[in-house]
């Protein structure tokens, strides 16, 4: 394929070999890569693509959104081996639906309805992804950083 460019601005990809029709009027054929005219019209080869290389903070994210979920029980294994919650407190989740204190005061921060549908979620939750908003409201009421929740799904992703 060559470009068909107008001082230097792309105006068209047209094949080799044929004939190209210029907004001028004028025709060239045969079409050929290095043809040239007075008027500042080109005919060159299709630069090869690269790929784009992604910024670290794009890498970060596309690493965070492959991060498979966490179930529900790797999230509350994982809430007693941090640190963040006890036993207790992880077992009275499953029996009575008493959210720990660091989590109930996330939620009652939040504004209707969201407070409503983040208690929701939490409440019925069966899979836990990296990039919910639900798993970044219990990141925050944690306090965790971004590389500390990393280390949680991908630690705790191995039960």
């Amino acid at each position: 394929m060559l470009e068909l460019r107008d001082n230097g601005t792309l105006i068209a990809l047209v094949a080799p070999g044929g004939w190209v029709n210029l907004p001028n009027g004028d025709r060239v054929s045969p079409a050929q890569a290095g043809w040239s005219n007075g008027d500042g019209f080109t005919l060159s080869e299709v630069a090869e693509s690269v790929p784009a290389v992604p910024t670290p903070e794009e890498a970060l994210a596309a690493l965070r959104a492959s991060m498979p979920p966490l179930s529900r029980r790797q999230v509350f294994i994982g809430l007693v081996a941090s640190g963040l919650a006890t036993a207790p407190e992880v077992l009275a989740i499953s029996a009575t639906g008493t959210v720990p204190a660091a989590i109930e005061a996330a939620f009652a921060a939040m504004p209707e309805p969201q407070q409503s549908y983040a208690r929701i979620t939490f409440a019925e939750f069966t899979l836990a992804e990296r990039l919910d908003p639900t798993t970044l409201l219990l990141q925050a009421a944690g306090g965790l950083s971004d590389a500390e929740l990393d280390a949680f799904f991908v630690e705790f992703a191995k039960l």
